[in-house]
């Protein structure tokens, strides 16, 4: 009677947990699993069978507050040096959105974002953002911040300026598609503490009927998208490292001055070359140095665009 007492009980252990947003289980301990995976778009090695399932994603638009009508997993787990995110998500076959598109060209295509809010102040978060063919977008999303100066993005919009260094893969499946993401702890900045809780919200965009789907259950009405995330909870032993960026740009100018008197019919031709750059240096989690080199102003705008009114009368 013992032995299968025993075999039960290691195989409750070995099952992975499991967190559905419909039921409010949003507060994820994702395992630490000192493994290295190939990037490649099935998930099919070991860490996959014991990482943290996330599912029971619910509608966000046109109305929220429903079971989303498309199913979604998100497998989740972590090392020493990065964050792994497993996606799949479920479709009729041929109503997949997906294109060979340049970085941060998707919109169009069926995606999942993935937020991480990882100093969870609740009011901005990291963006990264795949097809279902594991091509990238990524970016920053602030709320409560107004509109940055001469700059289209809002309040509540993903900013895709920023370009991380992060892994991702994926491939069409005949249920649906599958991603596989990996993401450095040193692309990230995040509090210095020995033990970290991260905000996470995973966001469905399904092309073929306009739906989007969050796997908290978000209200459109509320003043916050990144405040109605769940957490990723219990993350120790992070190892960031130091990463120097080095970005150098040569820029050239010439200049063509009219010449030659009487008819001033010919031109003279100076040319001027100038090398600069910029440096970024992460020292740890939550410290970075940023320097720049000769800047080529040229390539900022001199007046940015300023709306005005009065307010009195508008």
């Amino acid at each position: 009677m013992l032995l299968p007492l025993l075999s039960a009980f290691q195989l409750a252990a070995a099952q992975p947990a499991v967190y559905d947003g419909r039921a409010g289980q949003t507060r994820v301990t994702p395992p630490k699993i000192e493994a290295a995976v190939a990037i490649d778009g099935r998930l099919d090695e070991a860490p996959w069978a014991s990482a943290a399932i996330l599912k029971g994603f619910s509608l966000y638009q046109p109305a929220d507050g429903r079971p989303a009508p498309d199913s979604t997993e998100v497998r989740v787990w972590y090392s020493s040096d990065a964050m792994y995110f497993g996606i799949r998500a479920y479709a009729e076959p041929g109503t997949v959105a997906a294109t060979l598109a340049d970085r941060d060209r998707i919109a169009s295509d069926d995606n999942v974002e993935l937020h991480l809010d990882t100093f969870h102040e609740r009011n901005r978060a990291f963006v990264f953002i795949v097809n279902p063919l594991g091509i990238q977008a990524d970016g920053t999303k602030s709320e409560g911040g107004g509109v940055i100066p001469g700059s289209n993005v809002g309040p509540g919009q993903n900013d895709l300026s920023a370009d991380f260094v992060w892994d991702s893969r994926g491939r069409l499946t005949p249920w649906g598609f599958e991603v596989e993401v990996r993401i450095p702890f040193a692309t990230l900045r995040y509090p210095a503490s020995s033990s970290q809780t991260w905000g996470l919200q995973i966001d469905r965009h399904v092309q073929r009927n306009g739906y989007e789907e969050t796997w908290t259950p978000a209200r459109r009405a509320s003043a916050s998208f990144i405040a109605q995330s769940g957490t990723l909870e219990g993350l120790t032993g992070l190892r960031h490292g130091q990463v120097v960026e080095l970005n150098p740009e040569l820029t050239n100018t010439t200049l063509g001055t009219a010449c030659c008197a009487p008819a001033l019919d010919r031109w003279a031709y100076a040319s001027h070359a100038q090398l600069g750059g910029n440096a970024r240096w992460a020292m740890g989690s939550n410290f970075v140095v940023n320097g720049t080199i000769k800047p080529d102003f040229s390539q900022v705008e001199a007046d940015a665009t300023q709306v005005a009114a009065d307010e009195r009368f508008a």
